[in-house]
C-alpha cells in the first residue's frame, strides 16, 4: 500500500504492497478558510489531527499534500491519549452541527473523523484487539471462513506439476530460479510490462494526456514504492528482486500503476475537478480507503489479464525479452496462479500469530509450507507493524471482486465501469460482504440479441 514498503512474496498476486502518496497542494477553495464555515473549520481540523498522527507512529500518516499551516507531522510531540481526546471532540462537533453533516462531504467527513477514532483506541487500548476485532473495527471487513480444503487442492495441483526430490517449497524455489529474469535485463521487461499495462487501461478508462510514472531503480526499498505527485504524475521506486520474475513483473506493473493505485489516483483526481477537499488531502495507511485500493489494486491484475491472454502475452514478448525459454512459460503461469489463489490461507496463520497463539518460529514454518511465503519472517515483521492491514492484499481483493460483479450483474454495466467508479468515489461499500444478485435484465449472447 501507499508509502509503506511490504516484503514481495509469491502468496498472491497482487500481495506487492504499493506505496501511494502526495496528491497536490489545495486548489480552488480547498485551503484553509474562515471559522464562517463550520464544514471547512470541522474538515481542517481533522487535517491536523490525522497529520498529528506521525508522531505515534511514521507510517500512519501515508501521505500530506494538504495546505502547510495545517500539517502537524513536525511536531512530533502529540501522545496516542492527547490525539483520542481531540478526535473524540471533533466528532462530538460535528454530530452537534447537522449544517455539516447535511451534504455528502459532510457525512464522509464525520466517517473520517469516526474512523480516526477507531484507530487511537486501538493504539491506546490496555489490551490490544484481536486481529479480527482490529479488521472489523478499522476496516468495517469480515474475514471469510479458512477453506482449508481448497488450500490442500492447490497444494496437491502445484505438488504434481513441480516434481522430483525435497518439500513442496524447495521444488518450486529451485523450478523458478530457473525463470529469474537476468539482472541486467528486469528493467527492460518491467518496461515493457508497464506499458503494456497502460495500453490495456487506456482502452477502457480514459487518462490525462499529461499523466507518467518515472520509475527509479534501488536496493533502499524492500519491493515497490509508489508516490503520487500530482498533475497526473507518479513516481516508483523498485527493488529489481520485487520484479526478477515475469509474473512478477507483470504484477507490479499492474498493481502499482495501471489500473493500479497511479491510476486509481488520477481517477480522484480528476473527479474532484478543482481540487481534492482539504480532507482527502491526507491519507492515512491504516483506513479503510487505503485497504480498499490495495483490494482493488489486486483485483485489477486479473481485469487487466485474462489468464489466456496473459499467457500469450508472457510467452510472446516478456520471456523472450528476458532471455528466457518461451517453452517455459504455460507452466510457470500455471504455479504463478495456484500460488496466487493460495494467497488467502495466510489469513488463519497470521490471525494466530497476531493473537499469540503461534510463536514467530511457528508461524515462520507454517507460511513456508502451508501457504509457500518465501519470505515469512518479512510478512510476520510487517504484521508486528502494521497488524490487520494485510487483509488489503486477500480478504479485501476478494470483497472488491464480489461486488464489482454483483453490481455489474445487476445494473447490466461492463465490471470496468463499476469498478472506475468505485474508485473514483472511494465506495467503501465495496469492503462489504455481499450477496451476488440474479441480473434484473434477461441474458443476451450474441446469436440472440436483445430485443428480439
Amino acid at each position: 500500500m501507499a508509502g509503506c514498503p511490504f516484503p514481495v512474496s509469491r502468496f498472491a498476486a497482487g500481495l506487492v504492497l504499493t506505496a501511494t502518496a502526495a496528491f497536490f497542494l489545495g486548489l480552488g477553495g480547498c485551503g484553509p478558510s474562515t471559522p464562517a464555515d463550520p464544514l471547512q473549520e470541522s474538515a481542517e481540523a481533522y487535517v491536523q489531527l490525522a497529520s498529528a498522527l506521525s508522531a505515534v507512529g511514521p507510517a500512519e500518516v501515508d501521505a500530506y499534500f494538504g495546505p502547510p499551516e495545517l500539517d502537524e507531522r513536525a511536531d512530533g510531540k502529540a501522545t496516542a491519549a492527547d490525539l483520542l481526546t481531540r478526535a473524540q471532540s471533533l466528532v462530538a462537533r460535528i454530530h452537534a452541527d447537522p449544517s455539516i453533516t447535511a451534504s455528502p462531504r459532510g457525512v464522509r467527513l464525520q466517517s473520517r473523523a469516526q474512523q480516526l477514532v477507531g484507530l487511537l483506541e486501538v493504539q491506546t487500548a490496555a489490551q490490544r484487539p484481536t486481529f479480527i476485532e482490529e479488521a472489523r473495527k478499522l476496516y468495517g471487513i469480515e474475514l471469510p471462513p479458512a477453506d482449508a480444503a481448497a488450500a490442500q487442492r492447490i497444494l496437491k495441483e502445484l505438488g504434481d506439476l513441480v516434481t522430483g526430490p525435497g518439500n513442496l517449497a524447495f521444488r518450486l524455489a529451485s523450478f523458478q530460479n530457473q525463470m529469474l529474469i537476468p539482472a541486467d535485463k528486469r528493467q527492460a521487461v518491467f518496461e515493457r510490462a508497464l506499458a503494456e499495462c497502460r495500453s490495456r487501461t487506456q482502452e477502457r478508462w480514459r487518462l490525462p494526456a499529461n499523466e507518467q510514472i518515472s520509475v527509479e531503480w534501488t536496493r533502499e526499498v524492500d519491493s515497490a514504492w509508489h508516490r503520487y505527485e500530482g498533475g497526473g504524475r507518479s513516481k516508483l521506486q523498485i527493488n529489481p528482486l520485487a520484479v526478477a520474475l515475469p509474473g512478477a513483473a507483470l504484477d507490479v506493473a499492474c498493481h502499482e500503476g495501471y489500473p493500479g493505485h497511479h491510476t486509481q489516483f488520477l481517477l480522484l483526481e480528476q473527479k474532484a475537478g478543482a481540487g481534492l477537499p482539504v480532507e482527502d488531502q491526507v491519507v492515512l495507511l491504516r483506513s479503510p480507503e487505503s485497504v480498499l485500493r490495495e483490494g482493488a489494486a489486486s483485483y485489477a491484475v486479473d481485469l487487466v489479464w485474462p489468464a489466456e491472454e496473459r499467457l500469450a502475452f508472457e510467452r510472446d514478448v516478456l520471456f523472450p525479452l528476458a532471455g528466457l525459454p518461451p517453452a517455459q512459460a504455460e507452466k510457470a503461469a500455471k504455479i504463478h496462479r495456484l500460488i496466487t489463489d493460495l494467497g488467502p490461507a495466510v489469513l488463519p496463520i497470521l490471525q494466530e500469530y497476531r493473537d499469540g497463539a503461534l510463536s514467530f518460529n511457528s508461524a515462520t514454518f507454517r507460511l513456508e509450507r502451508e501457504a509457500l511465503v518465501p519470505s515469512p519472517a518479512a510478512l510476520l515483521k510487517f504484521v508486528d507493524d502494521h497488524g490487520a492491514y494485510v487483509v488489503g492484499y486477500t480478504a479485501a481483493r476478494q470483497r472488491v471482486q464480489e461486488y464489482v460483479t454483483a453490481t455489474a450483474a445487476a445494473t447490466c454495466e461492463d465490471t470496468w465501469m463499476v469498478l472506475e467508479r468505485v474508485l473514483a468515489n472511494a465506495d467503501l461499500a465495496a469492503l462489504k460482504a455481499v450477496e451476488i444478485p440474479a441480473p434484473d435484465h434477461e441474458a443476451t449472447s450474441p446469436e440472440t440479441p436483445a430485443g428480439t
